[in-house]
Formats: structure tokens, sequence, C-alpha cells
């Protein structure tokens, strides 16, 4: 009997040292690996933000124009032009305005004549065509403008499509239709409402100078320049 206690009391000693023994290493290993034990998530988040500003850019650049020789005692006429592309990612659009930088806006290089600023029939408003088909005593320069997009033109160079400019919504034939005097003072060429294409917004300058038969005043030989700038400027 006392053989049967002893080897039963052993074997709950046994026991009893294991469970501690595994309480124990079960302890330890919580202290040693809390998260095991104790496993818990935190979520946050973030966002990035980018700002694209607007800008604007002459894809092709205007040109500088040489016009035909026009005797000056015999007149005659000379034309000229020049293509312009605008690109902007102003989701706006932009306008484009031509100042010349003297009044009259063509010149003389060395004898001091001046070629008048074409004179529309109506003021601030072109003519549907040029008045060089109607008796004039002074020579005239002016310009026109077209557009690819007709309703990228200001609507000063918009016709009605048959004998008005600065009405309707035309481009009716171009660079023959409303005629205009340089400015000192800016004048609307283009107008849009939205960000252009990649490939920008055209439009071609159109310039002319009529000299008729003996005008009065009388022009000095010389080379006649006019100095004008163009400005594209985001809406």
């Amino acid at each position: 009997m006392n053989s049967k206690r002893i080897v039963a009391r052993s074997l709950k000693d046994a026991f009893v040292a294991t469970l501690i023994v595994s309480l124990l290493s079960f302890g330890s290993y919580l202290m040693l690996e809390p998260i095991a034990g104790f496993a818990a998530t935190a979520y946050d988040g973030l966002i990035v933000n980018q700002s694209i500003t607007s800008e604007i850019s002459f894809l092709v650049g205007p040109s500088d124009i040489t016009l035909s020789s026009i005797g000056g005692i015999t007149g005659g006429d000379s034309e000229g032009q020049t293509e312009v592309r605008v690109y902007t990612n102003e989701s706006s659009g932009f306008t484009m305005t031509i100042t010349a930088s003297n009044s009259p806006a063509m010149v003389g290089a060395s004898q001091g004549g001046v070629i008048a600023d074409y004179t529309p029939t109506s003021a601030n408003i072109p003519d549907y065509t040029f008045a060089s088909t109607a008796p004039s005593g002074q020579a005239e320069f002016g310009y026109t403008l077209s557009a690819s997009t007709t309703a990228e033109l200001a609507q000063k160079f918009k016709d009605n499509g048959s004998n008005a400019c600065n009405t309707g919504s035309a481009d009716t034939t171009g660079k023959t239709t409303c005629w205009y005097s340089l400015s000192t003072a800016a004048t609307s060429t283009m107008v849009t409402t939205a960000e252009t294409a990649s490939s920008g917004a055209t439009s071609t300058l159109y310039f002319r100078v009529h000299v008729p038969a003996n005008p009065s005043p009388a022009l000095p030989e010389d080379i006649y320049y006019a100095t004008s700038t163009l400005t594209a400027t985001t809406n």
C-alpha cells in the first residue's frame, strides 16, 4: 500500500511540476511576445494633394512680314500674313490682343513719312470689305483676322455672312472681310472660354497696304514699317 501511495504521490507531484512549468513557460512567452497575446490593429489614411497651375504659351509666334513694293505715285496694293498658335491649360481659356507701337502704326524709317491707319466706315467696327474699292486720297494700312475655329474669333472680327462685321457668328471669307486699324490701345483678336487642345488655337493675321494713284499726302521714298505686339492672357 505504501508503495502505491508513493507512486501516486510521485505522479501527482510530477503532474503539478509539469503544470507549473507549463504555466511559467506560457507566462514567459506572453512577456516576450506580448503582441501575440494581445493582437490589435490601427488604421489611418492620408491624401496627397498636387496643384497644377494654368500656363499659356505661343506654340507658333508671329513672323515678320515683308510686303511687296508699291509705287509711290502709281499706287497699288500689297498684302502679307502670319499664323499664330496659342496653347493654354487654363479652364477659362485665353484672350489675345494686338497693340501697335506707334500712331499711325506704319512710319517711314528715315524720311518722316507715314501711312495712315485704316479708317473704318463706322468707328470701332471693322469694314466688311477693304475700302480700297472706294476712292480715297490717302494711303492706308489695315489688318484683319481669321481663325481655324470661328467661334474663337473676337466678336469684332465675326460677320453676318453678307455685309457687316461685329455682328453674327461667321468668318465668311477669311482675309477678305472685317478690315480694321492697328492702335496703341489693345484690341482683342481671339477670345476662348476653355483650355485649348495640345495643338493650340490657330489664327492668321492679314496685313494690307493700299496706296492710291497720286496719294495725298504724298509718300516719300522710304522703307515703312509697323511694329505691333500680340499678347495672350489667360481669362
